[in-house]
């Protein structure tokens, strides 16, 4: 809470975005299990950097947290307004990547935490990363080729 009595903003029980949307709407039953996993995919979210490198945004290390079970995850946030103010006094620098990059570029023994200690979060351990990397990839070319064509077929044209 802050001073006046209002719920931290980290707190909010609003979705502030898509993301945040499709997370509560699972939550509530309201949605089928993959849709926060494709949102998750195609959003931006926020990760936190405790030493910028200067001009080398590609290769950054971003705050790692440790689950009940010692495990390692990386904290991710859907919105900077999630992230509690004492995890910016170890890591101040804010940086902006894709869901879908995020996973892709996590190692093999690291999982993720979603807004960790705020609304809307979840953990994904490592297996859990790697099962959505195979499960969910991106559509090729001629996928995407594939139903333009149906589209345009069924559309009469």
């Amino acid at each position: 809470m802050s001073a006046d009595g209002t719920p931290a903003a980290h707190l909010d029980p609003r979705p502030l975005n898509d993301l945040e949307a499709a997370l509560d709407a699972a939550s509530k039953g309201a949605a089928d299990s993959t849709e926060p996993v494709l949102a998750f995919l195609n959003s931006l979210v926020h990760l936190l950097v405790p030493e910028p490198v200067p001009g080398q945004t590609e290769y950054v290390e971003p705050l790692v947290l440790t689950n009940a079970e010692g495990k390692p995850l990386v904290a991710a946030f859907t919105d900077e307004t999630r992230i509690r103010p004492d995890f910016l006094e170890h890591a101040p620098t804010v940086v902006t990547t894709q869901g879908a990059v995020l996973l892709q570029n996590l190692g093999p023994e690291l999982g993720i935490v979603l807004n960790p200690g705020s609304a809307f979060g979840f953990e994904l351990a490592a297996d859990q990363v790697a099962a959505i990397l195979r499960d969910f990839r991106p559509a090729t070319q001629d996928e995407l080729d594939s139903a333009a064509e149906i589209v345009t077929e069924e559309g009469g044209e």
